[in-house]
């Protein structure tokens, strides 16, 4: 007997992320550059496990209020205070969450209705595109690679329909490292300011910049906070990836509604790792840290690599690297699939950030470095054989 289920969520493909990550787990001897997994976690907990032991043994560790613990609450409201000038009440204001994933997923089911349309700017990570198509929206790309990485004013109000209810902005960005400059926001923030759009900034890389470039962020317009959500967190900044605790500000009004929503998806976060948050946030020298490790890593996968392709996108921030391979006669998927099985690095093919295969490929350089510089030797071999 065959029941029918959503129409939307049989359009929801598996992130090709994950399926090249189980492929390389299939081989021995891997370098694997799939995922966005810092290797450096143990750093993070060496530092906070007296605090989280202690913190442990003198509080519950039941469930949490679904908006979270409200002293984690406080420290991220004082932490984005301090570091982003994002003034957010932690009471209200403020909802923890199952990492970053679970609040790209609330936030748009609850903005979205049938046929809504959210701008994404592409590439970008696979899950802004499923959900929104899961909560039956419709994705409209803007592409920065055709565009030169600049954010042209004349391209996105071109974009905006009756029908535009968001515009989803990740800066630093997952896959090609694009920091969204102060020129980039304000194109964003002219072609949006008379609409009424939902603004949508994922700012889990935010701290990982390099070169002392800025990272300033829309929320710098104060007249978008009453529909600006922020999504945040301390996977990648604090290494803290399986812990899985993000954060999503916003404005009461519709932050009491995704609170709702994120309820409903999970209850709550677990609560160990709201502890563990707690602690990590005391210690900022830690991204600092991490920060230093990855602009190294950066500076070498760039340089060592930049010839042996067609095009590589300098990273600005965050610990990507995307690596224009079309013109070696395969595709992204068929050069990805090539380089596992002959050399045994795993990286992701572009159909995993955008609607067309474009060729590139994606390295996580947020490895140990001599994992890395063995990763870049294999890849310098492979090329040199087709």
């Amino acid at each position: 007997m065959k029941i029918k289920i959503n129409s939307h969520a049989t359009t929801v493909k598996p992130s090709i992320i994950r399926e090249m990550k189980v492929l390389a787990d299939s081989y021995k001897n891997v370098i694997d550059f799939t995922l966005g997994e810092p290797h450096i976690s143990h750093h993070t907990y060496e530092t906070i496990h007296e605090g989280l032991h202690q913190r442990i043994m003198r509080s519950p560790i039941g469930y949490s209020h679904q908006y979270g613990v409200l002293e984690l609450r406080e420290a991220i409201a004082e932490y984005c205070q301090t570091h982003y000038n994002q003034d957010y009440d932690p009471k209200s204001e403020i909802v923890v969450t199952t990492g970053v994933s679970e609040p790209i997923s609330a936030v748009l089911k609850t903005i979205l209705e049938e046929g809504d349309e959210v701008i994404i700017f592409s590439p970008s990570f696979t899950l802004y595109n499923s959900n929104v198509k899961m909560y039956g929206g419709k994705v409209v790309l803007y592409d920065m690679i055709a565009n030169e990485m600049k954010v042209k004013s004349d391209v996105l109000s071109e974009l905006i329909t009756p029908k535009t209810k968001a515009i989803l902005v990740n800066s630093p960005c997952n896959p090609t490292g694009k920091v969204f400059s102060k020129e980039d926001n304000e194109a964003i923030y002219e072609c949006i300011k008379d609409h009424p759009i939902f603004v949508i900034s994922d700012e889990i890389y935010r701290e990982i910049v390099f070169d002392g470039v800025e990272c300033p962020s829309l929320s710098d317009y104060q007249d978008l906070r009453d529909r600006m959500f922020i999504l945040n967190g301390v996977s990648k900044s604090f290494a803290m990836t399986g812990w899985r605790i993000g954060y999503v500000l916003g404005p009461k009004e519709y932050i009491q509604i995704v609170a709702v929503v994120h309820q409903n998806f999970v209850a709550s976060a677990s609560t160990i790792s709201q502890y563990a948050t707690l602690e990590a946030l005391k210690h900022p020298e830690l991204t600092k840290n991490i920060c230093s490790l990855y602009e190294r890593n950066r500076n070498y996968v760039y340089e060592q690599l930049k010839p042996y392709f067609k095009q590589v996108v300098l990273p600005e921030g965050a610990f990507y690297l995307y690596l224009d391979a079309s013109n070696y006669g395969l595709s992204s998927y068929e050069f990805a699939i090539e380089l596992l099985k002959e050399q045994r690095v795993a990286v992701v093919p572009s159909v995993a950030f955008e609607a067309q295969d474009s060729g590139y490929v994606r390295l996580s350089y947020c490895c140990d470095f001599e994992v890395l510089k063995e990763g870049i030797a294999r890849i310098q071999n492979f090329r040199k054989s087709l």
